[in-house]
């Protein structure tokens, strides 16, 4: 079960349960709570890039910008 294509994280099920002895019946509720797993690579747009770095550029200068994504959720989502 992919949680990111889920419409719905939470499930409601109803289960029943019996023996041969048709007296012998019983019914659960059930909330079934789907959670995020690590399971997307984040994405970096363009994934290729070429740049050009010239010997006298300065310490801590932005060489490039890229965008990133990931389709998780929550601290599965975040980069570092």
């Amino acid at each position: 079960m992919d949680f990111d294509s889920l419409a719905s994280a939470t499930f409601n099920l109803t289960v029943y349960v019996s023996d041969a002895d048709t007296s012998h019946v019983d019914m659960a509720r059930v909330e079934l709570r789907v959670t995020d797993a690590n399971d997307n690579a984040p994405v970096f747009s363009p994934n290729q890039q070429r740049i050009t770095v010239y010997e006298n550029v300065s310490t801590a200068t932005t060489l490039y910008r890229f965008t990133v994504s990931d389709r998780d959720t929550g601290v599965n989502k975040l980069f570092r």
